[in-house]
């Protein structure tokens, strides 16, 4: 690399840190400051580069890596965005800082050749690097003038800082500059850095997977008698206000899907009912709160090894075109009726998930005395 040529600048930086004639000696405190002071307007061009190249890696690597382990636990269906947010500014925030504080670097500046050090050149350490991160969410944040705070201090100020660096008392100086000990430890370093980068990743994604796992765990609906039980995705919640007569009512808000269970006991009908001839009363029922109602022909399946109908039906509720998936379940005791909903045109994307609550459809074991 490039040697920092100290003889041109005999007035204000004195021989210390850097190369005189093969010998060194200890750096003084805040000599960092006057080299800062020698740089020109190619130190802002490093930084911003370097701000890029980590924007690029945060938001479409890291922040990609994130929804898709959301979603991917998720299984089908809309992760919560709230959370994912949460994840990913989390994870932005420790890059920066436990890779600034303890190295100096992040992966731009490592490929950019410049570094974050303290007034005596090393890494400023974790605490310093907590001072500059903070402050980065505002003067470098993309949402607020996409970082123009900190460019008009880095081009203004003599020591080349933005607001971060100038109260965490850090500097961003280019790497060629430090001393030639620590020049010559470049490509340990380099593969440290790599090493510790790869087991970085490796962590975060097992701890990601680990933490959203816990968080997206299936739910259990037990009915308000505690007879029967659905499972649905993390992102459903149970909602009674839809309808007061139906033992589970569930919801995804975020995503407008709906369904309910009504039961009703065997001794209710005559004996010579059959699950057929239920399901005809129940289609009726259905088609009579609905405009232009259409419906397809049913099909015999099992659910959870009990015996059942199902069939879909569209109409308009209110001139707003809804679909229904509606299973008919026969118990040795009841009839069940498993309502799910959306809207017509949402209905493609969602028949999977409805239709998975819908098997997960059982009878609780109950004691008797």
């Amino acid at each position: 690399m490039e040697e920092h040529d100290l003889t041109k600048n005999q007035p204000t930086v004195a021989p210390g840190e850097y190369a005189a004639h093969g010998s060194y000696r200890r750096l003084e405190p805040d000599k960092m400051a006057v080299l800062s002071k020698t740089y020109g307007v190619s130190i802002f061009f490093r930084r911003w580069a370097a701000w890029m190249i980590d924007f690029i890696l945060i938001v479409f690597g890291y922040g990609g890596l994130v929804y898709f382990a959301a979603k991917q636990a998720a299984v089908v269906g809309t992760p919560n965005m709230g959370m994912v947010f949460g994840i990913f500014l989390i994870g932005s925030f420790c890059y920066y800082l436990l890779l600034e504080g303890l190295t100096g670097y992040t992966l731009g500046k490592f490929v950019l050749r410049i570094q974050v050090v303290n007034g005596e050149g090393r890494a400023p350490g974790i605490v310093k690097s907590l001072i500059r991160t903070l402050i980065q969410l505002v003067d470098m944040n993309p949402l607020l003038f996409w970082g123009l705070p900190a460019g008009i201090c880095v081009l203004a100020t003599p020591k080349k800082q933005r607001l971060g660096d100038m109260a965490a008392s850090t500097y961003v100086v280019k790497v060629r500059d430090l001393r030639a000990v620590r020049r010559k430890r470049t490509g340990i370093f380099a593969g440290a850095i790599i090493l510790m980068a790869t087991m970085s990743v490796i962590f975060a994604v097992s701890l990601i997977s680990s933490f959203i796992t816990q968080m997206v765990k299936p739910e259990v609906f037990v009915s308000k008698d505690d007879q029967f039980a659905v499972t649905a995705p993390w992102n459903w919640s149970r909602d009674d206000t839809m309808n007061e007569d139906a033992g589970i009512s569930i919801q995804n808000k975020l995503a407008e899907k709906y369904l309910i269970v009504l039961s009703e006991p065997k001794s209710d009908f005559d004996s010579s009912m059959t699950l057929r001839e239920y399901k005809q009363i129940v289609q009726d029922h259905i088609e009579s709160g609905l405009t232009n109602p259409q419906s397809r022909s049913a099909s015999d399946i099992v659910v959870n090894g009990y015996p059942a109908i199902e069939f879909t039906l569209k109409g308009e509720v209110e001139d707003v075109p809804i679909m229904y998936n509606v299973t008919m379940i026969e118990t040795p005791s009841h009839y069940h009726q498993v309502l799910a909903w959306t809207y017509a045109s949402r209905y493609g994307r969602a028949e999977k998930e409805l239709r998975k609550i819908r098997d997960s459809f059982r009878e609780m074991n109950i004691k008797t005395e």
